[in-house]
């Protein structure tokens, strides 16, 4: 297994993620692909969505997370572009192309703030 360049990190329990990817069905063709799932591993270079579905690799995404998907709490989304890079059975990794790194920070210090405690598990190195 290749060793990361960048560090990923687990996330709490309800962080999802929605992506739509572009699938080419042929040169004058293009259709949308929205596929849901839980996000298993976040970093500044890119995330894995736990999912089932197959996803085109590679592709383009555009990528919502939402960091607290069963709150109603503002500031605990944030969107990003990417690229498809890993297919597996349990999912999709996707490497950003384009993410606010500074807003990025601000969602988690929000989410760690309006956590409890034992919700946390930002300590998982993966």
């Amino acid at each position: 297994m290749k060793k990361r360049r960048y560090t990923r990190s687990g996330v709490w329990p309800h962080t999802d993620a929605t992506i739509k990817v572009q699938e080419n069905i042929s040169y004058d063709k293009v259709q949308y692909l929205t596929v849901k799932g839980k996000v298993q591993n976040l970093g500044s270079s890119g995330i894995f969505i736990l999912t089932d579905k197959l996803v085109p690799i590679p592709a383009t995404a555009e990528i919502t997370i939402n960091f607290d998907s069963t709150s109603n709490i503002p500031g605990l989304l944030i969107s990003a572009s990417g690229k498809t890079v890993r297919l597996t059975k349990q999912g999709v990794g996707i490497e950003f192309t384009s993410i606010d790194l500074k807003k990025l920070q601000t969602c988690i210090i929000k989410k760690i703030n309006s956590s409890d405690i034992s919700e946390c598990k930002l300590d998982t190195v993966l």
